[in-house]
C-alpha cells in the first residue's frame, strides 16, 4: 500500500536534508525552524502556516492552547525537535495531540539534535470508541450515598469521552475532566495525597 502523501513528503524531506546540510549540527530549535521557513520560501511550491495557535475547548471553555511548528500543505504537521536522543514519548503524545486537534492524517517529527537529522512519519487515523466498564470489586462495598456520587462521575467521564474520543495525553484529559467535574459542581482536590498503611500481619 503506497505511503499516505508520498510526493509531498519527499519534497518536505529534501528541503529537510537541505536545511541540515545549510547549518549542520549545534544550533537550537528555532535556528531550524527559521531556516526550514526560509527554505519553503525560495522553494515557493510548498505551502505552509508557521506557529498556528489552536485552542481546545470543553463546554466552551479554554482547557489546553495548542500552537504547531509547521502546517504544510494544509495536510501535513511538522513538529520540530532539538533533543540528544531519539524522540520520546511527549514527543509522540504531542504529535498524536496536535493531528487530533486539527484533524490532518499524517505528521513528521524532525529533529536536529542528533549528527544526522531524524524523520519519523507518524500517520493517523481516530480511533474508534469503545468503552469498557468492571465495577464487580465495590459495587458491594458503597453506600447509597457514594452510589449516587460514583454515577455522577461516571456521567461526567462519558460526556468527556463522548465529546473528545481517544489520542491526547493524560494531562490534557485531566484538564478535560477538572473542567467538566466543575461545570457539573462536583468537588474535587488535587493531586490529593492518600495515606497507606501497612497492615501488622504482613512480613517485610
Amino acid at each position: 500500500m503506497e505511503l499516505i502523501y508520498k510526493s509531498l513528503t519527499e519534497k518536505l524531506r529534501n528541503c529537510i536534508f537541505a536545511v541540515h546540510n545549510e547549518l549542520g549540527v549545534g544550533y537550537d530549535e528555532e535556528a531550524y525552524h527559521q531556516g526550514l521557513i526560509r527554505r519553503f520560501q525560495e522553494d515557493g511550491d510548498i505551502v505552509f502556516v508557521s506557529q498556528e495557535i489552536k485552542w481546545l475547548l470543553h463546554r466552551n471553555l479554554p482547557v489546553r492552547m495548542f500552537k504547531l511548528d509547521l502546517l504544510t500543505f494544509d495536510k501535513i504537521i511538522l513538529l520540530l525537535k532539538c533533543i540528544q536522543s531519539d524522540f520520546i514519548q511527549p514527543n509522540y503524545v504531542q504529535m498524536i495531540s496536535e493531528l487530533k486537534l486539527w484533524q490532518k492524517h499524517l505528521g513528521l517529527m524532525v529533529n536536529w539534535g542528533l549528527p544526522q537529522v531524524n524523520i519519523k512519519r507518524i500517520p493517523f487515523t481516530e480511533k474508534e470508541k469503545n468503552l469498557w466498564e468492571d465495577y464487580g470489586y465495590i459495587q458491594n462495598r458503597m453506600t447509597a450515598q457514594e452510589r449516587q456520587l460514583l454515577l455522577k462521575l461516571r456521567e461526567a467521564i462519558l460526556f468527556v469521552y463522548e465529546c473528545h474520543g481517544l489520542g491526547y495525553g493524560k494531562t490534557v484529559y485531566r484538564k478535560l475532566m477538572e473542567t467538566e467535574l466543575a461545570f457539573q459542581k462536583i468537588q474535587f482536590v488535587k493531586h490529593a495525597p492518600i495515606t497507606i498503611k501497612r497492615s501488622s500481619g504482613i512480613s517485610k
